[in-house]
């Protein structure tokens, strides 16, 4: 049984990437769709700061309004999908899609890219080129050059 996780945030190569996972429906048999909820703050031993309640309470939010949209994008397909908001705690995102990839014993990550340049690029990071970078099983990223051929 091939088992795949998305690693989904609700943008225009998300659903790319969520719509491409698709095709591969015949050799894959459980997709996992997975928000992370990312760090609010950067955590140090010197850094010490009070995070109100709410703030997590909107990243909730946000998380759930991203997986519903997920959710009305594969609405008919007939496909075993499991959606999860998952908190990355002290972890960046690409580390805990990779961690939920092995606890879930995925085959394959797919996840799209923003195709980040420049000082974005430094001052955002990539987090799907983390993930190829921290992952033992392949991973797949659609552009979104790949998404505007469709």
């Amino acid at each position: 049984m091939m088992k795949a996780l998305i690693a989904y945030d609700g943008s225009e190569t998300a659903d790319c990437a969520l719509e491409y996972a698709l095709n591969f429906r015949k050799s894959i048999d459980k997709y996992f769709v997975i928000y992370i909820i990312p760090q609010i703050i950067g955590t140090t031993p010197t850094y010490d700061t009070y995070v109100p309640e709410s703030m997590f309470e909107d990243q909730r939010k946000k998380g759930e309004e991203i997986i519903e949209r997920a959710k009305k994008l594969v609405s008919n397909e007939s496909v075993d999908l499991e959606f999860e908001i998952v908190d990355s705690g002290t972890k960046t995102v690409a580390h805990k899609a990779v961690e939920v990839a092995e606890e879930k014993g995925v085959d394959i990550i797919i996840t799209g890219s923003r195709n980040l340049k420049g000082l974005s690029k430094i001052i955002l990071g990539s987090v799907s080129s983390e993930i190829i970078k921290l992952s033992s099983v392949p991973v797949l990223v659609c552009s979104t050059n790949a998404c505007k051929l469709k």
